[in-house]
């Protein structure tokens, strides 16, 4: 490893310490939000998926969407729509099915979260100028690119050599760093 690498490894390795910008950015549409009223990540990926469709979706659209079972997606619905946040309305074209839609009170809490994530990037990214932000940008998502094409099993030792810290036994056995 270059020095430049090792740095820039150290760098990122700070700001992922850094506990506001980790969940500034895990607030993020599709990275696993523990976030949203009642907790739920499911809920928030339904809220999140509501509030891109202006004319709601069928319970089959949201399960084929979100890429689960049909009836997780009953299930969180009434857990939406108990809490105020979703409201099921009668489908004009098919008497057995329902359209989904967020209400009134589900709009309005979308609209704060996406002011919410609006002050974050202006915070976090604010000092960098436009061309700045565009070149880290493009940075970024060759990087994330490039991750996905590496082997990271074959970047260390055999297992055995390293200690190992957590998971009763049963993990990784990669090192800390």
């Amino acid at each position: 490893m270059t020095e430049s690498s090792r740095d820039l490894l150290k760098s990122f390795g700070k700001l992922l310490q850094n506990r506001a910008f980790l969940m500034a950015v895990s607030h993020q549409p599709g990275m696993g939000e523990h976030g949203g009223p009642g907790g739920g990540r499911g809920q928030m990926r339904l809220l999140q998926l509501l509030s891109q469709s202006t004319t709601g979706l069928t319970n089959a659209e949201i399960a084929e969407i979100l890429d689960i079972r049909p009836s997780s997606v009953s299930a969180t619905i009434s857990r939406l729509v108990d809490m105020g946040l979703a409201e099921r309305l009668p489908n004009p074209t098919d008497k057995r099915a329902v359209i989904v839609k967020l209400s009134d009170r589900g709009k309005e809490m979308f609209d704060q979260y996406d002011e919410r994530v609006d002050d974050w990037s202006d915070k976090l990214f604010g000092d960098l100028s436009a061309e700045e932000q565009a070149q880290l940008e493009h940075l970024l998502t060759k990087l994330n690119h490039h991750v996905d094409d590496v082997n990271w099993h074959d970047m260390m030792p055999d297992n055995r050599q390293w200690p190992h810290h957590g998971m009763g036994g049963r993990g990784m056995g990669w090192p800390r760093f």
